[in-house]
């Protein structure tokens, strides 16, 4: 685990793994319902069809589950990646709201929809910044 030399520093540092282990929980989550109700979502005749809530929620699982192995090693390419990640789960949240869901859902869930994309963005822009991620011991630091 890396060290961090601040109060500021180790509070950020546990509400961004908090974070990370929420998303990828639910992504987790998603991946398995769709499994454990495969047959009754099928009988049900819903759009998209399991494979599609399945395929979403494992890609969300592994990727934010391999941002909390990146956030928890200390990697320098941890704030690139969780920004990368959390910019393509923003698209494919919109994108799922706009062409895979009826107008009367779409109003439905629109203010649920911005308030997850602004928290999205907070997550990204301001809890993972490259001056919480140290370099490994016996990297670029002088010696004295």
């Amino acid at each position: 685990m890396q060290k961090t030399k601040s109060k500021k520093s180790r509070r950020v540092y546990w509400i961004s793994t908090i974070i990370l282990i929420a998303i990828a929980t639910v992504g987790w989550m998603r991946f398995q319902q769709a499994l454990r109700h495969w047959y009754y979502l099928i009988d049900l005749g819903v759009w998209p069809p399991p494979l599609y809530f399945a395929v979403s929620g494992g890609l969300i699982g592994i990727l934010y589950s391999l941002g909390l192995v990146f956030h928890i090693a200390g990697q320098a390419i941890t704030p690139l990646y969780v920004k990368i990640i959390t910019g393509l789960l923003i698209l494919w949240l919109w994108a799922d709201r706009i062409f895979f869901t009826n107008q009367d859902y779409f109003n439905q869930l629109l203010a649920g929809t911005i308030f997850f994309t602004v928290c999205l963005l907070v997550i990204g822009l301001l809890l993972f910044r490259k001056k919480f991620y140290s370099h490994k011991a016996g990297g670029n630091e002088p010696e004295n």
